[in-house]
């Protein structure tokens, strides 16, 4: 009966939620605003709603980190030095579920450039299927070896038990689904012995079809959205396409285990100062979503799981354990959430403007945001990360009111009904 009363509440809060904030964007959009400019003898006076102010803020910071995603996307990988051979890096490969998958990373491991490597995959103890395959890939490499979780349960304890198990200065980590690009290893490698403590890469999802093309998109979107913060010192920082120090992962005590491991890790490692560096030049792939409904459970996962950081890191500012930077960790998480909020005020001030014909309202910040998305696409074809685009990239201007309500929905479902359980796409090896 709880459940079911957690639940109801959880639809009502999500959809009561939604109603107010487009009601809210609508009452501020219709505001007047006047700019008045003295000319000399003349004075200029211009009048305009709040909504076709709203719109142009919007504009310009599409723009802006459009821009300077692609400009990152399209800096030449020579800048960064390369290692071909150094001291032994271990490549974990976290594996659940994976066995139909599982080749792609360890395969596009085997190639690559960086030699002195040994490749791990930590299967779950229960999962027979994937941990045959696994086997099967280690007696077929010599430099492929199976492990047995010795925390079964989650990927954070896969990664903390490789980790600790394996007596190597210098560890990456991937996902089962992913593509690696031969040059990434040689570059972490570069970068780690130059003094980095953490190296992060690009990931992006391979846009095979219609949902997997707004995927693609969607993680453009993010990406270009990191951009502003990251001039702010704060460096993003996954449990994929990630390359650290044993002394990095000492310091910050390992991956905790919940939902969004990686969220956690990318804000500890920057609590605790860590020189985190990123090329996100340095591409790799992963197998995107193929269903709305996959597509919309793994996000929401995502944002499930940022939720319970903040939390997690609200608690530990109370009690005294995080200073001056928890407290901007804490404010980089907030800001991500309200931001996806006031999306949804946003497009109640822009249907407004197109319901009194200023479709440039749309249009423009439309031609913007697909123009980014385009020039980090062309990048990715040309190095061969991707083949090309469906038609439905030309909903990426939908995902910021998407956004808003998985947002609304994720806060209602993790304080009201959550049990602690998570989505698990299905994954086909495409």
């Amino acid at each position: 009966m709880l459940t079911t009363a957690s639940r109801l509440a959880e639809y009502g809060g999500t959809v009561g939620g939604v109603l107010l904030l487009l009601l809210v964007g609508l009452f501020h959009g219709t505001e007047v605003q006047t700019v008045t400019v003295d000319l000399l003898a003349v004075t200029v006076r211009v009048v305009f709603l709040e909504a076709l102010s709203a719109v142009a803020v919007f504009t310009g910071f599409v723009t802006l980190t459009g821009l300077l995603l692609a400009r990152e996307v399209w800096t030449s990988r020579e800048s960064l030095e390369r290692l071909p051979d150094g001291p032994r890096l271990t490549a974990i490969v976290p594996v659940y579920r994976d066995h139909e998958v599982m080749d792609v990373s360890v395969e596009s491991l085997r190639e690559s450039a960086y030699e002195n490597l040994e490749i791990v995959i930590v299967a779950e103890p229960n999962d027979e299927p994937t941990l045959r395959r696994a086997r099967e890939l280690a007696a077929a490499h010599e430099s492929v070896e199976c492990a047995i979780n010795g925390r079964p349960g989650s990927k954070a304890g896969a990664i903390n038990y490789a980790v600790r198990a394996y007596d190597t200065e210098y560890v990456a980590v991937f996902d089962a689904d992913e593509w690696i690009a031969p040059e990434f290893l040689p570059t972490a490698m570069g970068e780690l012995l130059d003094g980095a403590d953490v190296f992060q890469g690009r990931r992006v999802p391979r846009p095979t079809g219609i949902v997997e093309t707004v995927a693609y998109c969607e993680r453009i979107v993010f990406h270009a959205s990191y951009k502003l913060v990251e001039l702010f010192d704060f460096t993003n920082c996954r449990s994929s396409s990630t390359a650290f120090t044993r002394e990095a992962f000492e310091r910050v005590g390992g991956y905790d285990d919940m939902l969004t491991e990686d969220l956690d890790f990318a804000h500890a490692c920057y609590r605790e100062g860590l020189d985190v560096r990123q090329a996100r030049q340095c591409t790799n792939t992963m197998e995107a979503p193929h269903t709305w409904t996959d597509l919309w459970g793994q996000r929401k996962r995502w944002r499930v799981g940022q939720i319970e950081v903040l939390h997690a890191t609200v608690v530990d500012l109370l009690r005294g354990r995080v200073g001056r930077r928890g407290a901007i960790s804490i404010g980089r998480m907030c800001s991500s959430l309200l931001g996806s909020l006031f999306t949804l005020a946003l497009a109640s001030k822009l249907l407004l403007l197109l319901v009194l014909d200023v479709e440039s309202a749309f249009l423009i910040p439309f031609t913007f945001l697909v123009g980014s998305i385009g020039l980090v696409a062309w990048r990715d074809a040309r190095d061969g990360r991707i083949d090309d685009l469906r038609w439905s990239v030309v909903l990426a201007p939908l995902l910021y009111p998407a956004f808003g309500i998985l947002t609304l929905k994720s806060l209602f479902e993790y304080g009201l009904s959550w049990d602690g359980s998570w989505y698990h796409v299905e994954k086909t090896g495409s």
